[in-house]
């Protein structure tokens, strides 16, 4: 195995132990969190939604960088495996 091979399976697992810790967390509640206070204000539909969905946007910025996080990962990624040398094969 070479070295992009052993880099490819590393990333997968931790990818999957990511997947796994996140379903864990979403199954499982956790005393801290009780807590917390609810602050999650519901989108109404209404006539005025793109208003309201670019006032939830600003006001819960986590998410829309999570979500910028997981892209430009992904991203990353996919430029590495494009430019990844290829190995010559000596016969």
């Amino acid at each position: 195995m070479d070295k992009i091979e052993i880099a490819g399976i590393i990333m997968v697992a931790v990818a999957v132990a990511i997947i796994l810790i996140f379903i864990f967390i979403l199954e499982n509640s956790f005393p801290a969190f009780t807590f917390a206070k609810n602050t999650w204000k519901p989108v109404e539909v209404s006539e005025q939604l793109s208003a309201e969905a670019s006032r939830f946007m600003w006001n819960y910025r986590s998410l829309d960088l999570i979500a910028q996080v997981f892209v430009l990962f992904g991203a990353a990624v996919g430029c590495l495996a494009i430019l990844r040398a290829e190995k010559e094969e000596n016969k």
